[in-house]
C-alpha cells in the first residue's frame, strides 16, 4: 500500500529527474551467458535506453538470486532501471530486498550497503516521502563514514537532498547541524584551495536559505581568505565574493531593520551647527547602541558598506576600467542605502550606476536594473507555533498584488489579485499589511527617480526560504 501511494505521488508531481541516482554496480562474472546480459545492461543504460535495459537486468537478478556475492547488486541494478522507467513499486521493493540480503549476513555496516541505501533514499525523496529519505540517507552516510573514514567526501555526496528533506519536514535545526558537519568534513579533506571555496559557497547558499546570515557571513569571509591567498587580494574574481559578503551582512541587519532605519535617520536629521559630524554620529551610535543587539545592527551595516567599497576599489584599479562592472557595484551601494532609508545617498549611487550601465552594459541591462521597481526587502510573516498542516501550507504561500511604487520606492494603492495556494487566501488581509512594508529600488530614468504605476508584485509570506 505504501509503495502504491509513493507511485501515485510521483505520478502526480511529475518528478522524473533521477540524475542523482547512484551508478550501476559492476558485476565481475565468470559465466559467459551472464556476462552477455551484463554487457547488454551496461550498454543500454549508457545509451539511456532503459526499456531495453530491463530484460538483461531482470535476467541477471533472476539468475543470481541465490548467489551470496552478487544477488544484492543484481537486485540493486534492476531497481535502478525500474525506477527510471517509472516503476516505483518494483524499484522500492527491490532496493529493500537488496538491503535485506546484505544485512542478512549479520554485518550491518557492510560496505556494499551504501549504493542501495542511497538509491532507495533518492527514490523516497523523489516520491516526496522525506522522513524515509532522511532515514536512508543517514544510514548510508554512517556506513560510508565507517568504511571510508571520517574525512571521506563520499558521505557528503547527497547532502543537498538530505538538507532539502530536512527543510521539507521542518527540521531546520537538523539541517544546520548537518551543514556544520559537512563543512567540517570538507575542511578536513580539502584543507584549502578552490574546491573548498566552492564547498563553502554552496554551504553559504544553504545558510542563506535557512535564514542564518551570521553563519553565512563567516563562510564568505573564509572564502575571501582562500581565494585571496590563491589569486591575490586585489584580483577581480574577489568582487562577487565581496557582493556575497555584503549581502550576508545586509541580511544580518534586517533582524531589526526598522530600528536601524531609526538610528540612521537620527544621524541624518541632527543639527551639525556646532559639532563635527563624526562626533555627532558617534554620540548617536553610542546612545542607540547601548544594547548588544543595537551594536550588532550598526556593525553589520558598516561591514556591508565596507565590503562593497572594497569591491569598488578593486574594480577601479583594473585596467582597462569596466564601466558595466563598476555600475553593478554602484547599484549594490544604492540598494544598501535605499534599504536603510538614506534616500539621498541611494539616489546618488543610482545616478552613477545608471550612467555607467548606459555606457558599458547597454539598454537591455539598464532596463532590467532601472526600468521598473525592484523589491529589495519583504517583511516576512511570522509563522505561529502550530502543527496544523493546512496552516503551515498557508504560511508558505504568497499573494499577487498590483500597486503603485512612488519615487521613494514605497508601495501605494495596493490591490489584491490572487493567493497561492488557495489556503493562503485566509491570510490575505495580514499579507496585504505586511506587503506595505516592502522596500523597492525605485524606477530610475534620465530624470532621476520616478513613480511607477500598476506594478505587479508577488509578496511571499516567508521570503527568507529562498533556493540555494
Amino acid at each position: 500500500m505504501v509503495a502504491l501511494l509513493l507511485l501515485l505521488t510521483v505520478a502526480r508531481s511529475g518528478l522524473a529527474d533521477f540524475s542523482r541516482l547512484p551508478a550501476l554496480i559492476p558485476l565481475a562474472l565468470s559465466d559467459s551467458k551472464l556476462m552477455v546480459h551484463q554487457q547488454a545492461l551496461e550498454r543500454t543504460v549508457a545509451a539511456g535506453d532503459y526499456t531495453a535495459a530491463l530484460h538483461p537486468a531482470e535476467a541477471l537478478a533472476q539468475s543470481l538470486a541465490a548467489d551470496r556475492q552478487w544477488a544484492a547488486a543484481a537486485l540493486n541494478n534492476l531497481a535502478l532501471v525500474q525506477l527510471r522507467l517509472g516503476d516505483s513499486v518494483g524499484a522500492i521493493g527491490n532496493f529493500q530486498l537488496a538491503i535485506e540480503k546484505l544485512k542478512a549476513s549479520g554485518n550491518f555496516r557492510d560496505p556494499r550497503l551504501p549504493p542501495p541505501l542511497y538509491a532507495l533514499a533518492v527514490a523516497y525523496y523523489q516520491a516526496e516521502d522525506y522522513p524515509r529519505a532522511i532515514e536512508h540517507f543517514e544510514q548510508a552516510n554512517f556506513i560510508t563514514r565507517t568504511d571510508k573514514g571520517l574525512e571521506s567526501l563520499e558521505q557528503t555526496a547527497y547532502d543537498d537532498l538530505l538538507l532539502e528533506s530536512f527543510v521539507k519536514t521542518g527540521r531546520l535545526e537538523s539541517a544546520i547541524d548537518r551543514l556544520e558537519s559537512g563543512l567540517n568534513i570538507h575542511r578536513q579533506a580539502l584543507k584549502g584551495g578552490p574546491e573548498l571555496e566552492q564547498a563553502l559557497a554552496q554551504a553559504a547558499r544553504w545558510y542563506r536559505r535557512l535564514d542564518a546570515p551570521y553563519q553565512e557571513s563567516l563562510l564568505h569571509e573564509e572564502r575571501l581568505e582562500i581565494l585571496g591567498a590563491e589569486r591575490g587580494e586585489s584580483h577581480a574574481d574577489l568582487v562577487p565574493l565581496y557582493y556575497d559578503l555584503a549581502g550576508s551582512y545586509s541580511r544580518r541587519m534586517r533582524s531589526d531593520l526598522d530600528k536601524l532605519r531609526d538610528i540612521k535617520a537620527a544621524e541624518r536629521n541632527v543639527s551639525y551647527s556646532f559639532v563635527r559630524t563624526d562626533q555627532v554620529r558617534r554620540a548617536i551610535s553610542n546612545d542607540f547602541g547601548e544594547s548588544t543587539d543595537n551594536r550588532a545592527l550598526l556593525d553589520s551595516e558598516w561591514k556591508a558598506v565596507r565590503a562593497l567599497k572594497i569591491a569598488l576599489r578593486i574594480q577601479e584599479a583594473q585596467e582597462p576600467l569596466q564601466p558595466s562592472a563598476l555600475g553593478e557595484t554602484y547599484v549594490h551601494l544604492g540598494d544598501h542605502y535605499q534599504l536603510i532609508g538614506d534616500e539621498r545617498k541611494a539616489r546618488r549611487y543610482y545616478q552613477r550606476a545608471y550612467e555607467l550601465l548606459r555606457q558599458g552594459a547597454g539598454e537591455e541591462r539598464l532596463s532590467e536594473t532601472f526600468g521598473r521597481p525592484v523589491p529589495l526587502y519583504q517583511k516576512p510573516m511570522k509563522l505561529p507555533a502550530t502543527d496544523d498542516p493546512a496552516l503551515q501550507r498557508a504560511y508558505g504561500g504568497e499573494i499577487e498584488v498590483v500597486m503603485d511604487v512612488n519615487s521613494r520606492g514605497q508601495p501605494r494603492n495596493i490591490e489584491f489579485l490572487e493567493a497561492r495556494p488557495k489556503q493562503a487566501e485566509e491570510l490575505k488581509d495580514k499579507a496585504l499589511r505586511y506587503s506595505r512594508d516592502t522596500i523597492f529600488r525605485p524606477k530610475f530614468t534620465d530624470e532621476g527617480n520616478e513613480k511607477a504605476e500598476q506594478v505587479r508584485f508577488v509578496y511571499q509570506f516567508r521570503p527568507s526560504l529562498e533556493q540555494p
